[in-house]
């Protein structure tokens, strides 16, 4: 008997290939959405704003799915909206916050950074 790998035995990657590109696509995209938006959030956000953008921007990728593969209905933007908002926050939580990936992009691309050289003009000169 060959051993098994959970969640990669046969039945699951028949049902996972039954979904079809371009749910798998929806899927890879909303994996890689919290590097993506850590890269717009800065570090001085409030809990709330960076919540907000988040979920304009979840809510903008499905709406581009959805219009790319011609699913203009209330079932196909939901069921769009939700796919996206559980891969793309169960990936932020178990694999980019835990490895300190979207931690470390947003310090670096913090706009209002108080610890690097100073680059303003001085005064008269």
């Amino acid at each position: 008997m060959t051993p098994t790998v959970p969640g990669l035995d046969p039945a699951a990657l028949k049902a996972l290939a039954e979904l079809g590109t371009p749910i798998l696509w929806l899927m890879a995209v909303a994996f890689f959405a919290p590097p993506v938006i850590a890269v717009i959030q800065q570090t001085r956000w409030s809990a709330r704003k960076q919540s907000i953008v988040a979920f304009l921007f979840y809510v903008a990728v499905a709406g581009v799915w959805v219009w790319l593969n011609g699913l203009f209905s209330v079932v196909g933007w939901i069921a769009a909206v939700l796919l996206v908002f559980i891969v793309a926050g169960t990936a932020y939580r178990e694999a980019w916050k835990k490895l300190g990936v979207t931690g470390a992009i947003q310090s670096a691309t913090d706009v209002d950074k108080t610890d690097g050289p100073d680059h303003r003009a001085e005064p008269g000169g």
